[in-house]
């Protein structure tokens, strides 16, 4: 049995080789586009920000993971590793990976503070099962900031540790709950998170009924230094080691349909290689049978590459991530490649990218600004996903993303912010946030001359035969909505009781009884077409912003993935921002307005935001 630990690491390069490896997650947190969970609890807190993700778990009992789906075939071989540093906690505590995590239970695999590591397998309803350990190892950085990373790794039937490169121990494997992996925390931990990686054959619902047939028929190099001053290879149009290389790669459709509306996603299969800017999406629209559409490819090559080919997949996907068709590519290196452009003498002139990394991408682009919220408390419930209502699309993005926008653009400090969303927002949920001695008076009761933010994302109504406006959370019912909706009117009255400087409301809905594609939901859905009664708004103090006036629908725009009211909010926020230019109610609205206006117009759309201000130029976002 000793002997055992030494065959599997003079047998593991050919494991690795027996599989072809695909980047499936390559997370270094710089935004939180994969979904990373985020929330500030009594129990916990969670927070995706600068090439961080910061995690803490506050009991001194138990566990927390922080997971997300990862689509990867956990019957291949495949590995999952992270970097992350011990900030503060208990020596007994722990932090680590956690994978296979389905509703049935999950496997982590933790290293404690104290210099020890264990396996453990927590089936739904059981008491958790050691695997492995705990044993003490010297292989774990116990110092103050010392980092450590992490890996599982699957291969030939064996489940191997490593911590920080170093052999740990392995386990037979087992069947899996599910394919969510991520991070968990054990006891009183505060944990920084820098990377994670998930690496292996990548899992897809197929797309049924698509017959376009998309093939890589040619690529050109952009080789040598840019217009911009970044450095792209050497200049010899040759792909070597160690270099970072651009290709104007051209795919043509040899297949019986048209190619719309996909997205096409590069993937190196290839050791030694890292596909750069995934993060930037490139789609393939409206490429008919026999014509071609170029896209971009920009990866690095390690300089200890020693093959003499890349292969490359490039991955095409709907909007719901279903796979339609995965297209191979294979790049030689050492051997001259076209240049994307030469003059007469021979020199290479670079062009502009053929695809823009979108610096005002509003889900991702968070500028620093100097702005003083200290004072500031904000409350922010999102419904998506409704018990007994359709979806409110992108409702669940329009939250996470003003989330972020008040905690690192307006510098919200994260204890000041209520986050309830989908089940948490529940009619009682919401109504215990809002009530004397709730949740936001319990956060301001000893505050005063503090600024308060409110934020809305999901769908609206007015009662049957009235024109009073109620939001609808995750529980209400659309036929009872002035027994089961929280009615406009108490959310001021409740909110007008609070000693602030400003209040600021913003809802992203349509009281018409619509959802955000028009349809009407509910029995009395699509049937109160005049305006709703808004409160009225009398004192200097309070603003009321809304993405409708109440005959109108909200819609949404799928460039951003949010309703349209809160893509020109944010936009706006960020743009004023970049600029560190102060940003009053006044201004806000005549940008919102605007640019709504011009969508809808260009749709053939009615879209009417509203505003309740008296006090346009002195209630302020940006300060």
């Amino acid at each position: 049995m000793r002997l055992l630990p030494t065959i599997l690491m003079l047998l593991l390069p050919l494991m690795l080789a027996a599989q072809v490896k695909e980047t499936v997650i390559s997370e270094r947190f710089d935004d939180n586009s994969a979904g990373w969970p985020e929330d500030y609890t009594e129990d916990f807190s969670a927070s995706v920000n600068s090439g961080t993700y910061y995690l803490s778990h506050k009991r001194a009992v138990g566990s927390k993971s922080f997971d997300i789906p990862v689509k990867m075939y956990l019957g291949d071989n495949y590995f999952i590793e992270t970097e992350g540093m011990f900030r503060a906690g208990d020596k007994n505590g722990g932090y680590g990976i956690v994978w296979g995590k389905g509703t049935g239970g999950f496997y982590s695999f933790v290293i404690t503070p104290g210099g020890k590591f264990f396996i453990r397998k927590m089936t739904t309803g059981r008491a958790g099962q050691y695997l492995l350990g705990p044993i003490n190892t010297k292989h774990i950085n116990t110092g103050e900031r010392g980092k450590n990373k992490l890996r599982v790794q699957y291969a030939a039937g064996e489940i191997m540790f490593f911590i920080n490169d170093k052999y740990a121990g392995h386990i037979p494997n087992e069947p899996y709950f599910g394919n969510n992996a991520g991070i968990i925390l054990y006891g009183r931990e505060d944990i920084d998170i820098y990377d994670f990686g998930a690496y292996g054959t990548k899992n897809y619902e197929i797309l049924k009924d698509y017959h376009a047939a998309m093939r890589v028929v040619s690529y050109a190099i952009e080789d040598g230094q840019d217009q911009t001053g970044e450095i792209l290879g050497n200049g010899d149009c040759k792909v070597s080691p160690g270099e970072t290389i651009r290709l104007a790669v051209t795919m043509k459709n040899q297949g019986y349909s048209k190619c719309d509306g996909l997205r096409a996603t590069f993937y190196a299969v290839s050791g030694y290689v890292t596909v750069i800017d995934q993060n930037v999406p490139q789609y393939i629209n409206n490429v008919d049978r026999y014509h071609t559409q170029v896209l971009d490819l920009k990866f690095k090559v390690s300089s200890a590459c020693r093959a003499d080919r890349l292969n490359f997949k490039v991955d095409l996907t709907d909007s719901l991530g279903r796979l339609a068709e995965t297209v191979g590519m294979t790049v030689l290196l050492n051997t001259p490649i076209p240049p994307i452009n030469k003059d007469g003498q021979g020199k290479i002139s670079f062009t502009v990218n053929l695809r823009e990394a979108r610096s005002d991408d509003i889900n991702t682009v968070f500028p620093i600004t100097l702005n003083n919220a200290h004072s500031t408390y904000a409350v922010i419930v999102g419904v998506e996903s409704y018990k007994q209502l359709p979806k409110a699309k992108y409702a669940t993005n329009d939250a996470r993303v003003f989330f972020n926008y008040l905690l690192k653009v307006i510098n919200v400090p994260r204890n000041n912010i209520i986050y309830a969303i989908n089940q948490k927002a529940t009619l009682k949920e919401v109504g215990d946030i809002f009530k004397v001695g709730g949740s936001l008076q319990s956060k301001i009761y000893t505050h005063s001359g503090i600024d308060l933010i409110v934020y809305f994302t999901g769908l609206g109504i007015c009662d049957k035969g009235t024109t009073d406006p109620y939001l609808m959370l995750y529980d209400s019912n659309p036929d009872m909505p002035k027994e089961t909706g929280y009615a406009l009117s108490s959310l001021l009255k409740a909110l007008r009781g609070y000693n602030v400087n400003s209040l600021i409301c913003l809802f992203e809905t349509s009281f018409a009884g619509v959802d955000r594609d028009g349809k009407p939901f509910g029995q009395i859905g699509g049937t109160v077409w005049s305006t709703a009664t808004f409160p009225t708004v009398t004192d200097h103090r309070t603003c009321l912003m809304y993405a409708s006036g109440g005959i109108q629908t909200n819609p949404t725009t799928d460039y951003s993935s949010h309703g349209l009211f809160t893509h020109y909010l944010i936009s706006t926020v960020q743009k004023y921002a970049k600029t560190r230019t102060t940003l009053d109610m006044k201004h806000l609205y005549e940008s919102i307005y605007q640019n709504m206006e011009d969508d809808g117009y260009k749709r053939n759309i009615n879209v009417f935001p509203r505003m309740d201000c008296v006090n346009q130029d002195g209630i302020k976002i940006l300060k």
